[in-house]
């Protein structure tokens, strides 16, 4: 398994790093880098269709390196699952690995945009603890 390179910059683009501005003034998570990392997570637990995300006129954000190395383990080895599970060959290097993983960002970022519209901080983080714990929704 090919591990994402701990300099590699995590760059989203200007409309996820503007919702992610929100979520972050809005202290649903305490740095912008965790709420595109759980989004990431999401889109993985979904199985969200990657294949039409474009990813232009990105912004660096921050570099893998401050993304706790479990967390960051795990979101490749969800990478790699993904990949397997839906018949698609393995990340040729480092950089495809973080390609992809920003890919599932992106669009878990716009599912949870959509989920949480209208939702308050509170309404927001009890919504994130259901979805860690694997409640429906």
């Amino acid at each position: 398994m090919k591990r994402i390179n701990p300099k590699a910059a995590i760059r989203p683009t200007p409309e996820a790093k503007g919702y992610l501005d929100t979520l972050k003034d809005q202290a649903v998570f305490g740095r912008m880098v965790d709420a595109y990392l759980f989004a990431a997570a999401y889109a993985i637990k979904k199985n969200a269709d990657i294949s039409q995300v474009p990813l232009k006129e990105r912004q660096d954000m921050a570099t893998i390196s401050i993304v706790d190395e479990q967390v960051r383990l795990a979101l490749e080895a969800g990478v790699y699952g993904m990949r397997k599970r839906n018949g698609q060959p393995e990340p040729a290097d480092s950089r495809e690995v973080l390609e992809i993983m920003t890919k599932y960002a992106e669009v878990g970022l716009n599912l949870l945009k959509a989920r949480w519209e209208g939702k308050t901080k509170t309404q927001i983080q009890d919504d994130i603890r259901r979805i860690i714990n694997g409640e429906t929704g």
